[in-house]
């Protein structure tokens, strides 16, 4: 029986020996492995060899396609590998920085920049860190220090990892321990006060190298080139892989993340007196205050098993544990003229309120900005197990790769809500005036024109609303074959899902009482989802028409439960249900020295469900995307490499409300470029061209105002002198060298909030290697 080349460099990278070189050949280019190698060496050290051009801006092994490594070149998907030298050579600072290098990519609503948020081919992305999804509270932000690469699947990939959106997943690959000694410190600052350090030891702990270890560590006191915007963050991760027998791998982890970091909504898009749309022009002033911030505190702990049960089978159990707790007093803020004043005064209230109401669509904007103060103390859990095996065998002339594994997660979270009673929400500002007989409930009303609202003095009148826990259970089967028989590929699969969920609304016994008491009753509420049984199905071809070029095409679906429970209609709103078709290639030209993956694709997904008109209603239609992409990487020259994208997306909803417009933050187009050059072994430089087109900042027709595009420009110079043995390396970027004005992404709120792009940022980092 046949055993494929790719099984083999796995299986011999279990083995110390063999790891560094397996490690460095997935780092080659596309294709590379067809390449003529040394007949002389043996068939293991054959496989792992590193050959044909310097190209590691990419990889051509993935390993969120299988599940576990991939050859890229096999598979009839669009999935795009960035790898650490990259983001080493752009100073990427976070995951935003990483992703904008692949096509149909781009920034999403990050909730005050306290989270990684995207949309991929116009639907919101997945993330998922070493193949585990971060679900809900717990997606945050990506530690780019602790990244070994980055993948991006486009597409549904529900077959492989359940429950997610149609538009694909972005896999964070962590670091992992080395079998040879290598340890690093940086210290990177920048113009507008950051200061960051990180470390990055890796070795083997005994003599023999079957125990290796690998410690990665942050440590952050920056500001930021907005007011009021310090940020603090400690990250320690440590992690231990135990080569037990040249069959049995245990590997353990454990991350810690404490962050002290703002809530910064960004600015407001407001109505001007010609109806149209302007964005304020506030610089580097915020419209949230100082005291707008989030603080949190994550630990993940991560085991592993990996044993060989033969030369053909093998198998993985994965076990995740992941708790987060955190504490927040955010700052909202909308538009609010004077025209918009409203005097609530029903019967038994003992004296008239005023409510200052968004403008909405209705009123030109006159200064007056309101802000609102929402708290919350959080807390969550996920664990997640998994079983996997991966069985290669052949029938006749069919070489089959199959993965058949079962998952189980279960996530809890836990909220507590409190509001301000000075700087109130409309909703909760007859309760501050009545229950709590607050003298000014909208303390935090400013002119935009004459005061600075990041100064202001936090109210210090918290009070407790209620208490939203959430419950979900999932588990699933799932198996999924790659199959070559000569020069086709194919990919079949399939997973069977159950998904439940459930939800207690408890509202703080004081609010309760003071709200009946001038007569609104609130009322606990507990409810639990209908279980949802799915099957996910996906099929795909690759045919490799010679060396050059292979053409692919895929169905693939998608499933994701929508967790809405409408009260008019008294249903569960229907899980919404994703099918995508693409067809593409993967081209390898030049000698293999230029590689481009190109694909044309359509998506539909049913069942988008956004709240309705009247309280507790939704509507639910569907939405469509379409288009065009390519990504790819060009080696020049031997020191003179490329790495460039395009990306053309034209979404809509289908059969939507009149009061809807188009799906935000998803340009029609979208491209990037950069150039590296090593002038020698001591210095080189690099430059990138990035470019986003308008954007629907918001769906609803009512608000048609669009972010514009832009273009950036970036630059980075490196230096490792030869006086200090090359182990030091400093180096210079320079952000948006043009110091361009641009609009990251909307809020999709009724608020307008918009996200401001960063200005021109020079940094510098000096990274020493021992």
């Amino acid at each position: 029986m046949l055993k494929s080349k790719l099984a083999k460099a796995i299986s011999l990278s279990l083995k110390p020996q063999y790891l560094v070189m397996t490690l460095l050949a997935t780092s080659t280019s596309v294709f590379s492995s067809e390449q003529d190698v040394n007949k002389g060496v043996t068939e293991d050290v054959q496989v792992t060899r590193v050959v044909g051009i310097k190209q590691t801006l990419t990889s051509n092994i993935a390993q969120s396609t299988m599940r576990s490594e991939a050859d890229l070149s096999t598979v009839p998907r669009s999935v795009q590998v960035i790898n650490s030298e990259v983001i080493e050579q752009q100073a990427a600072a976070n995951l935003s920085d990483v992703v904008q290098n692949v096509s149909n990519v781009t920034e999403h609503n990050n909730f005050g920049g306290t989270r990684d948020l995207f949309k991929i081919r116009g639907f919101e992305a997945n993330v998922y860190e070493d193949g585990t999804r971060v679900y809900g509270l717990a997606q945050d932000k990506a530690v780019i220090e602790d990244l070994e690469s980055v993948e991006v699947v486009k597409g549904p990939e529900s077959v492989l990892y359940g429950n997610m959106s149609p538009g694909g997943l972005i896999n964070l690959i962590s670091k992992r321990p080395m079998p040879i000694s290598q340890n690093q410190v940086k210290m990177t600052m920048d113009e507008h006060g950051k200061q960051r350090l990180s470390v990055d030891f890796s070795g083997p702990v005994n003599d023999d190298g079957t125990v290796l270890y690998r410690l990665v560590g942050v440590f952050d006191d920056s500001e930021s080139w907005r007011d009021a915007s310090d940020s603090k963050q400690v990250f320690i991760a440590p992690s231990l892989s135990w080569l037990v027998t040249d069959d049995t791998t245990l590997s353990f982890s454990y991350k810690y993340n404490k962050e002290e970091l703002p809530f910064d909504r960004g600015t407001l898009a407001v109505l001007n007196s010609n109806g149209g749309w302007d964005f304020l022009d506030i610089n580097k002033k915020r419209l949230g205050t100082d005291f707008s911030r989030q603080e949190r505190e994550v630990h993940k702990f991560g085991f592993d098993i990996d044993h060989a049960i033969n030369d053909y089978w093998s198998m993985r159990f994965k076990a995740r544990n992941y708790e987060r707790k955190s504490s927040a007093k955010r700052v909202h803020f909308y538009a609010s003229s004077d025209a918009a004043v409203e005097t609530y005064n029903p019967p038994r209230a003992p004296f008239p309120v005023d409510l200052y109401l968004e403008d909405k669509t209705d009123h030109a904007f006159d200064g007056n900005i309101n802000s609102y103060i929402n708290g919350s103390r959080q807390s969550s859990n996920t664990q997640l197990y998994s079983w996997e095996n991966n069985i290669e065998f052949n029938t006749g002339a069919a070489e089959h790769r199959t993965i058949i594994g079962v998952d189980y997660t279960h996530y809890k979270e836990e909220k507590n809500q409190s509001a301000s009673a000075s700087w109130s929400k409309v909703n909760f500002a007859p309760y501050a005036e009545y229950a709590l007989q607050t003298p000014n409930t909208h303390s935090g009303r400013f002119d935009y024109y004459t005061d600075d609202p990041s100064q202001a003095a936090y109210p210090d009148d918290m009070y407790d609303i209620k208490d939203v826990n959430l419950k979900l259970t999932e588990y699933s089967v799932f198996a999924q074959d790659l199959i070559k028989y000569g020069d086709w590929s194919f990919v079949l699969g399939a997973r069977y899902d159950v998904f439940e969920a459930e939800t207690t609304e408890t509202w703080d016994a004081t609010f309760k009482a003071n709200a009946a008491a001038i007569g609104s009753p609130q009322t606990n509420s507990s409810s639990k989802s209908p279980k949802e049984k799915n099957i996910s199905v996906q099929a795909g071809v690759l045919y490799k028409l010679n060396r050059q070029v292979s053409l692919f095409g895929n169905f693939t679906d998608s499933y994701l439960p929508n967790q809405k429970f409408d009260s008019i209609a008294k249903e569960w709103v229907e899980a919404q249900n994703g099918r995508q078709f693409e067809v593409g290639s993967k081209l390898s030209l030049l000698g293999h020295r230029l590689n481009l993956t190109t694909s044309v694709f359509r998506t539909d997904l049913d069942n988008v469900a956004y709240a309705g008109d009247i309280k507790g209603s939704f509507d639910v239609y569907k939405q469509k995307s379409q288009g065009f992409e390519i990504d790819g990487d060009y080696a020049i020259t031997d020191d003179l490499i490329a790495l460039f994208s395009y990306g053309y997306t034209d979404v809509d909803f289908v059969d939507a409300p009149d009061s809807v417009s188009k799906p935000v933050n998803v340009p029609k187009n979208n491209a990037s470029l950069w150039l590296a050059y090593q002038a020698s072994h001591e210095w080189g430089v690099g430059s990138g061209v990035r470019y986003v087109d308008d954007r629907a900042g918001n769906r609803r027709k009512g608000y048609d105002y669009t972010l514009d595009a832009y273009t950036l420009i970036d630059a980075a110079i490196w230096y490792a002198p030869d006086f200090a043995d090359n182990d030091l390396k400093l180096q210079l970027n320079v952000k948006n060298l043009f110091d361009k004005d641009y609009y990251t992404a909307g809020s999709d709120s009724t608020q307008s909030a918009v996200y401001l792009g960063s200005p021109r940022t020079i940094s510098l980092s000096a990274a020493y290697n021992f």
